[in-house]
């Protein structure tokens, strides 16, 4: 049932940790993800291996030959190997017995067409062996040539083994670019969308950032506005306004999702969802008006700059607020890559002038706001220190006068 396939993009360690298992008397074979990204002719990084040898013989196996083994997952027929640097995940071939979300109960199998039955989709059920031999026992190859994302077997059937299938199917569609859907998956969908509220939040977000690291990902959002609704009550698509102002490009998977998820009530969110700190710090960084941004820019973290005046420019675009947006974004863009959005004055600038640890309090405090308020350069902020230095000092000269005169 094989054809031969050039193994040259798919790294040779794999192909020793193959030749491994199979020199102990069991078959091995790579599955999945890094198949299907092999056929497409993408960039392999996470590599699945499924084998007819069970967890404990695998783990004997690696450690007999140097290989590090981690036993995760064990209870579901998979461990880790750790070889040059490098994991790979391996799996005893089996069907599920039951399955609720991410667990279930499993029986070891001695057959990889049986192991391909309880997959996903057909394009993430087609094995390699060490030869580069190809097994497709769903027709995942033609799937993948027409670019058409099929569940293998009854749609209904695999979203309730895992509700993440329907984050997955909108991933899948979204990486094959042709944003060709199935009615009838659709509809499937439209129906189980409540139950997206069982998965983690971890789980959720994760797969939203894969979903939103596909560079027209944009065009996914309006076909699962039902879902992103029914977990965060969206308001709407903001991404449509980043492709109109020309910045969706430029704005990371991580961006993407914090900016979808600005515009909706996410104070109540972060009650209900565990999200990354970095997601939850954007989305909390407040709106403000066009008179105060240079204000407020000065006062974000610089890892949070260049989004937070793309998200301004896409909230005024919303309220229509008369500017002209991109003009405007233009200008808080190239002030976020200026010197004067730092404030770089340090006591060090002030060494020279012996300023008590009192002194040296007040006047980088006054300096500070004297720079947030103002847009000047950090030579003049320097000359305000200075200043604002003798004058703390003018009443103390004074009194030293009066005191000698006397």
């Amino acid at each position: 049932m094989g054809h031969k396939k050039n193994n040259s993009l798919i790294d040779e360690n794999i192909f020793f940790i193959l030749d491994l298992i199979e020199k102990c008397g069991f078959r091995a074979r790579i599955v999945g993800g890094a198949v299907r990204d092999f056929l497409l002719k993408k960039k392999i990084s996470d590599v699945d291996l499924a084998t007819d040898a069970h967890p404990a013989e695998i783990i004997d196996i690696c450690r007999r030959h140097g290989v590090a083994v981690v036993p995760v997952g064990i209870k579901y027929g998979s461990v880790t190997a750790i070889y040059d640097h490098n994991s790979y995940e391996i799996t005893t071939l089996r069907r599920d017995i039951k399955t609720f979300g991410r667990h279930s109960e499993v029986e070891f199998s001695q057959s990889f067409k049986t192991d391909a039955r309880r997959r996903d989709f057909t394009i993430n059920a087609i094995y390699m062996d060490k030869d580069g031999r190809i097994y497709d026992y769903h027709s995942g190859i033609e799937d993948i040539r027409s670019r058409n994302i099929r569940f293998i077997g009854d749609a209904r059937k695999r979203i309730t083994e895992d509700y993440l299938r329907i984050f997955r199917y909108f991933r899948f569609v979204a990486a094959c670019g042709n944003y060709k859907y199935n009615q009838e998956y659709l509809e499937v969908i439209s129906q189980l969308k409540s139950n997206v509220k069982l998965l983690s939040s971890e789980r959720i977000v994760t797969e939203l950032i894969k979903i939103l690291d596909v560079p027209h990902s944009n065009r996914i959002i309006p076909q699962m506005m039902e879902i992103l609704n029914e977990l965060f009550a969206l308001q709407f698509n903001s991404l449509d306004v980043c492709v109109k102002l020309g910045i969706f490009k430029s704005l990371s998977s991580v961006e993407r999702l914090a900016m979808l998820l600005k515009f909706s009530n996410f104070s109540d969110l972060t009650r209900m969802y565990n999200f990354p700190k970095n997601i939850s710090e954007m989305i909390l960084l407040k709106s403000v008006d066009y008179q105060q941004i240079f204000m407020q820019l000065k006062q974000i973290k610089k890892d949070y700059r260049i989004f937070y005046a793309k998200f301004w420019a896409v909230n005024s675009y919303l309220n229509a607020s008369g500017e002209d947006v991109k003009k405007v974004l233009k200008k808080l863009l190239n002030f976020c890559r200026s010197e004067q959005v730092d404030f770089k004055l340090t006591s060090c600038d002030l060494k020279k002038y012996h300023p008590t640890r009192e002194e040296l309090k007040h006047v980088m405090q006054s300096t500070k706001k004297f720079w947030i308020n103002n847009n000047v350069s950090p030579n003049e902020c320097k000359k305000y220190a200075v200043a604002c230095l003798e004058s703390c000092r003018e009443p103390l000269i004074s009194l030293k006068k009066q005191k000698t005169l006397v």
